[in-house]
């Protein structure tokens, strides 16, 4: 009885679990390919991961991101929003910052994820504090890695202070962002890029069409 009820809590049976309730949302996908996304999604995490309690969960909303960019037709759906994706070098501070901003400012138009070359283990204090303060938390945000589906899905490919490390397919655009790493800085210098990052989106979601 204790191997079994192990077994159920195992994170391969988390994962398996949540590879089915994802099959389930995208029945044009198949299944196996669900399960294999959800597994390597969660390798791809463990991989850079110092604490591993809280992988399964992070993996599986990976795998939904990921799969979500692979369900062309639900993406690509008329009415559907500008899909943006921002991409740093850590994804612990600027890119989470702008990421969120876009998805609260743009009240449905945008469907904003942001990303990473070299995932940090999680997103700054200092990045969490400030954005909390403006009242957009950033509670479910965590670092993650920038993967080719996820890019290729994208509309718009928002760079900072990196270079887009895949091929742009027919129809995407990029923008560069250029702001101050936070890492390292005091609260006040936090709260100044994160309002010059907020003044960007602001400015990027006038600039779309009506």
């Amino acid at each position: 009885m204790r191997d079994a009820e192990q077994g159920l809590s195992s994170p391969d049976a988390t994962l398996r679990r949540g590879a089915q309730h994802l099959a389930a949302l995208h029945p044009s996908i198949d299944p196996q390919l669900v399960e294999r996304i959800v597994f390597e999604s969660h390798a791809t995490l463990a991989r850079g991961a110092r604490i591993r309690t809280h992988l399964p969960p992070l993996a599986l909303k990976f795998a939904a991101d990921r799969l979500q960019a692979l369900d062309l037709p639900a993406t690509r759906a008329e009415g559907a929003p500008l899909r943006v994706l921002v991409e740093s070098t850590r994804n612990d501070g600027i890119s989470q910052m702008a990421a969120a901003y876009l998805n609260e400012l743009g009240e449905g138009a945008v469907a904003a994820l942001s990303a990473a070359l070299n995932p940090a283990d999680e997103v700054l204090r200092s990045v969490a504090d400030v954005m909390a303060e403006d009242g957009v938390p950033l509670t479910d945000s965590y670092p993650k890695p920038v993967t080719d589906d996820l890019a290729r899905a994208a509309d718009v490919i928002i760079t900072m202070l990196i270079e887009h490390p895949f091929d742009l397919v027919e129809g995407q655009r990029i923008e560069a962002w250029d702001f101050d790493d936070p890492a390292g800085l005091g609260t006040d210098e936090v709260r100044r890029i994160r309002d010059r990052v907020r003044r960007q989106v602001t400015a990027f979601l006038s600039a779309l069409p009506g």
